[in-house]
C-alpha cells in the first residue's frame, strides 16, 4: 500500500492493537516493563504503547552489554528525553551489573581458552537480557516484560525452531503460551505483526537517532538467524507479505498444541546455582552452565 504519514501510523497502530486483543497481551491494570534497546524497534514499542496503555503503567529498562565501541551514550540520553516526553519512568543498568560480566568480558574468556569464540556473543547476550528482564520485572511489581521483537524477528524464531525440531521452543514463542513458575514474567511482543522496515521508516520520519555502530560479534560469527533473515528477506522481494501470511498460518496450526501444553501446569525446577527457574529436569539454567562453561579455565 502506497500510504502518508498519517495513514502508515494508524495501519501500524492497528495490527499493534489487533494482536494486544487477539492473544489478550495487555489487560488495564497490567503494568508493563518495556525492554528499551535503544534500537529503531524498541523505540516504535515505547511509542505506540504510551498511546494504547496508561504511561504510569509503563517501565522502560535499558540495558547496557558492555561491548566496546557499540554502547551509545548519547542514544540512552536520547531516550530518557523520550521516555520523560511520553511520562514513562526510565531506569537503565547493564549485564556487568546484575551478573558479574559483561559480553565483551566473557567473549574475552573464550577466546583465552579456546583460542576462538565458541558460543556466540549474541547467545549469552539474548539469555543475559532475558535474565535481566525477568529479575526487573518482578523487582518493581511488573506482570508483563514487553519486548520490541518484530514480525522479522517472529518468523525467524519459528523457523529456526522448525529447522532444529524443537516443538518445545515452537510452542514458547508463540503469544498464548503460559509461564509455568511463580518466578517468571509473562513475556509479550506487541509488534511481532509490523515489519521491520516499517519499523525503521517510522523511526526516521519520528526524528529517532539511529545508532551507526553495528554489534562486532555479528560479523564475527553469523548466526543461524541471520542466515534465515537473509533468505527470507530474498523470498519477499518475490512474494510480498509472505512472513505475515506464514506467521498467521504458524499460529493458527500450532495453536492446539499450545493450549494442549498450558493445560499440563508444570512446575519448573530451580537452578541450584543461582536460584532461578531452569527447564524441566534440569538442575543448572543454561545462563549459569553458560557461565561454568567459559569460566572455567
Amino acid at each position: 500500500m502506497k500510504l502518508c504519514k498519517s495513514c502508515l501510523l494508524e495501519d501500524v497502530k492497528w495490527r499493534i492493537l489487533e494482536q494486544v486483543k487477539k492473544y489478550n497481551m495487555i489487560n488495564q491494570g497490567d503494568r508493563v516493563l518495556i525492554g528499551i534497546s535503544g534500537g529503531k524497534d524498541s523505540f516504535i514499542l515505547l511509542k505506540f504503547l504510551s498511546e494504547i496503555h496508561q504511561p504510569s503503567k509503563l517501565l522502560g529498562l535499558m540495558i547496557e552489554e558492555g561491548i566496546r565501541g557499540y554502547n551509545r551514550a548519547d542514544t540512552f540520553t536520547f531516550i530518557k528525553d523520550v521516555c520523560r516526553n511520553l511520562g514513562v519512568d526510565c531506569i537503565i543498568t547493564s549485564i556487568r551489573e546484575v551478573l558479574g560480566r559483561g559480553v565483551d568480558e566473557l567473549m574475552q574468556f573464550q577466546i583465552k581458552k579456546y583460542g576462538f569464540i565458541k558460543i556466540s556473543a549474541c547467545t549469552f547476550c539474548g539469555i543475559a537480557r532475558r535474565r535481566i528482564l525477568n529479575i526487573y520485572a518482578r523487582s518493581y511489581g511488573m506482570n508483563k516484560v514487553a519486548t520490541g521483537h518484530n514480525l522479522d524477528d517472529e518468523v525467524q524464531t519459528y523457523l529456526i525452531n522448525i529447522l532444529r525440531g524443537d516443538i518445545m521452543r515452537l510452542i514458547q514463542a508463540h503469544p498464548l503460551s503460559v509461564v509455568h513458575s511463580p518466578l517468571l514474567v509473562k513475556r509479550i511482543k506487541p509488534l511481532r505483526a509490523v515489519y521491520e522496515y516499517e519499523t525503521a521508516f517510522i523511526a526516521y520520519i519520528e526524528n529517532f537517532k539511529f545508532q551507526e555502530a553495528e554489534c562486532p560479534y555479528i560479523i564475527q560469527r553469523p548466526t543461524l538467524r541471520l542466515k534465515i533473515r537473509e533468505l527470507i528477506r530474498e523470498i519477499e522481494k518475490f512474494n510480498p507479505s509472505v512472513q505475515l501470511e506464514f506467521l498467521k498460518e504458524i499460529d493458527s496450526i500450532i495453536e492446539p498444541l499450545v493450549k494442549a501444553r498450558n493445560a499440563n501446569i508444570i512446575n519448573l525446577p530451580l537452578c541450584i546455582k543461582c536460584g532461578e527457574p531452569t527447564a524441566p529436569r534440569r538442575n543448572i539454567c543454561k545462563f549459569c552452565e553458560l557461565l561454568d562453561a567459559m569460566l572455567s579455565m
